[in-house]
């Protein structure tokens, strides 16, 4: 019993300092399932100890912490399994949000491994058998210089982990350098050219229905939408929006041009 409740006191600040980092997951984790054994207790608070004595670790490990993904244990799994071989179905178009879904997984991947130098860097002089054991079998394994040597050799240098929906679709078509699949540079092509068409679409909305706060937002289950603040609208909108859809003080429409 003395051991379960030690295990607990610990847990709690000690998943609150990750929690910052990484969410919720692994404080909920530690609330539920406590430590009991006494010598992983001991090494933890070990840690601690040494990150509340040292003011640079600490603050130097939490800002390194932020650079990496939330997601990076969920990203993880996609890499686990792989097909036996490639078939005309895996390259089918019913395959595409499962190609997307690994292009995302994969740049989040690669803004990990890319904030490893940094972890590294703080990590270097830490002496705790956590903190040590961390530094020797993450930040100095070669195995992650490889990977990111081989991720780098075809996701473009610039392309970054996104939470915005728009940003994180474009980097995602633009992960892959140029040169190296010239359908893909085509399709390309055409993204931006549809892009640039929708955004001048709803510049000629603008001047020509008055709607000078009309705005353009996308997410990944509608795509792009109107949103037109309803304060904004004398009487009726024009026949030529349709889907409209009012939520909160603005109204979400969209049109057959956009559709299309």
């Amino acid at each position: 019993m003395q051991c379960f409740t030690t295990a607990f006191s610990f847990s709690l600040p000690f998943s609150f300092f990750f929690t910052v980092c990484f969410g919720t997951r692994l404080l909920r984790a530690n609330l539920l399932q406590p430590l009991k054994d006494i010598e992983t207790i001991n090494a933890r608070l070990d840690c601690l100890d040494e990150l509340m004595s040292n003011e640079q670790l600490f603050f130097g490990l939490s800002q390194v912490l932020r650079k990496f993904p939330k997601e990076t244990d969920r990203v993880l799994c996609h890499f686990c399994f792989k097909p036996k071989k490639v078939t005309k179905e895996v390259l089918g178009v019913e395959y595409a949000r499962k190609n997307q879904m690994l292009i995302s997984s994969i740049i989040l991947l690669k803004t990990a491994l890319d904030a490893l130098p940094l972890l590294s860097k703080v990590l270097k002089d830490a002496k705790s058998f956590l903190l040590a054991n961390v530094y020797k079998s993450v930040c100095a394994n070669e195995t992650y210089a490889s990977i990111r040597k081989r991720i780098g050799e075809v996701i473009d240098e610039d392309v970054l982990h996104a939470r915005v929906p728009f940003v994180a679709r474009t980097q995602q078509c633009f992960a892959v350098k140029a040169g190296i699949d010239g359908l893909l540079d085509i399709a390309r092509r055409s993204f931006c050219d549809t892009s640039e068409a929708i955004h001048n679409l709803a510049n000629k909305y603008r001047e020509d229905f008055k709607l000078p706060n009309l705005k353009l937002p996308f997410n990944n289950r509608q795509g792009f939408y109107f949103t037109i603040p309803q304060k904004d609208i004398q009487g009726k909108l024009p026949s030529k929006f349709i889907q409209v859809l009012r939520h909160g003080n603005n109204i979400h429409c969209s049109t057959l041009e956009l559709a299309s």
